[in-house]
């Protein structure tokens, strides 16, 4: 019954992409990574998860019925150069490491699965105007809510099992055939639909900087602003990320300090230096804790890991997922093997330093460069500033914590929605000022063409 459910969730979500409007297909794209994890899948070679299935039939659907939205979406993205550089710098990687045309498949799912989203959702955005998905946030979020705080509560996440089960195959690190829990003695976590609690913190922070910056223009009322931005800065503090909490904290700093005047931004500026000296060293002290978490020693132990396998191939790396490959190796009974002194690599320069190398990493920082650059020059928009505050906060906790369970992907379509949306009002804004050029060009010349007469 319950396996039902969700898979009337999944064909809904294929109807509306396939039967619905054309231009709103990214949505089916975007609810998907909220509600499958990225560790179940339809078959296992090649590996086809639901999330990846709406990938690239978006892709199709779009080349079939909207052309011109995809190509726009192609050639048009103020990210194309450090996207095409993404997408070689694997190719790269494979060709130098003698991995052939499997290397070459690898590479060019890799940068699919990962930065092809900042192409849906920027195709998503040119449409904004015939419906603003943002709009559609609020039963999302209280359902979402709603799931946490019961999970919070009972200590034990009943929605992640019954999804997982639905599908044939399934690759996570929670034993579905006992309780499932991420909670631990020193800390309660949930992780609803997500593979863990540092995955929902992130997908959350980035929901909250976008929801915070248009929520002034949305059709709802107080009441409903209030308890949509109050349930998701809760289900932050519920998800236990650390990380995330601190990157929404500073997201909402960056944005509350762009709105003040320059005297009071000084005095907050004092105040951030005085409270720095006085409570960092305490969060420091918190976050050493061994056994509560990652702390600052294991990031060191993880760092000099890295170290040793990126001084192996340090310019262009070791090949697309070694690291998952080899670095994080399984048993003879296909178990991961967990490393205590190191834990998880916890954050995305281990990651893009060991696999892809200097060059990889150059291209993945050059990406979000340009994204921050591109929102800052048009900060006086609401789309401006949710972008610009979730390219901050995102890069940000992948260089804490990293990219793991699709929190990437996530952040990518919030970023590349609120690019459509900047390049849709540019484009209307052009195309207005040259209409306006021509009737005064036309005027002008009937003018001149009476006082002839």
């Amino acid at each position: 019954m319950l396996s039902f459910v969700v898979y009337l969730l999944f064909f809904a979500l294929l109807g509306a992409m396939l039967l619905g409007r054309k231009n709103q297909a990214f949505i089916s794209v975007f609810v998907s990574l909220l509600v499958f994890p990225t560790c179940i899948y339809f078959i296992q070679k090649p590996q086809l998860s639901p999330q990846q299935l709406f990938l690239y039939l978006f892709f199709v659907v779009t080349f079939l019925w909207n052309k011109d939205a995809l190509f726009e979406g192609i050639f048009k993205h103020p990210l194309r150069f450090p996207i095409l550089l993404c997408m070689l710098s694997p190719m790269l990687t494979v060709l130098l490491n003698g991995d052939g045309g499997k290397g070459i498949y690898n590479a060019f799912r890799l940068f699919m699965e990962n930065y092809a989203y900042l192409i849906v959702a920027f195709i998503g955005g040119l449409a904004y105007k015939k419906g603003k998905f943002e709009e559609l946030w609020f039963y999302p979020i209280i359902i979402f809510f709603v799931l946490g705080f019961i999970e919070f509560l009972i200590k034990t996440n009943w929605v992640f099992p019954f999804i997982c089960k639905a599908f044939s195959y399934y690759d996570g690190f929670y034993d579905l055939n006992s309780a499932v829990s991420a909670s631990r003695t020193y800390r309660s976590r949930i992780f609803i639909t997500t593979t863990h609690p540092t995955v929902l913190g992130s997908i959350l922070c980035c929901s909250l900087m976008m929801l915070t910056c248009r929520l002034k223009d949305l059709p709802w009322s107080k009441a409903r602003k209030t308890v949509a931005w109050g349930a998701l800065f809760l289900l932050i503090c519920m998800s236990g990320s650390r990380t995330a909490l601190v990157c929404a904290l500073l997201g909402l700093g960056i944005y509350g300090f762009m709105k003040i005047g320059i005297r009071l931004r000084l005095f907050v500026i004092f105040l951030i230096v005085f409270g720095s000296l006085m409570y960092v060293p305490k969060v420091v002290d918190k976050f050493n804790v061994e056994g509560e978490g990652s702390s600052l020693s294991m990031r060191e132990q993880q760092l000099l890991f890295s170290y040793m396998h990126f001084m192996k191939s340090p310019i262009y790396g070791n090949g697309v997922r070694y690291t998952s490959k080899y670095v994080m190796e399984r048993d003879t009974y296909n178990d991961r093997i967990v490393d205590s002194e190191i834990g998880g690599l916890e954050s995305i320069i281990f990651f893009q330093m060991i696999d892809y190398g200097i060059i990889g990493m150059a291209c993945y920082a050059l990406l979000f460069i340009m994204a921050f650059y591109y929102f800052f020059r048009r900060w006086k928009s609401p789309y401006a500033k949710a972008g610009l505050l979730v390219t901050v906060c995102f890069f940000i906790f992948a260089c804490l914590s990293g990219e793991i369970g699709g929190n990437n992907t996530f952040a990518y379509m919030l970023m590349g929605y609120c690019m459509g949306v900047l390049h849709a009002d540019e484009k209307e804004s052009d195309e207005t000022t040259d209409k306006e050029s021509d009737d005064e060009n036309a005027d002008g010349e009937k003018l001149l063409a009476k006082d002839e007469t």
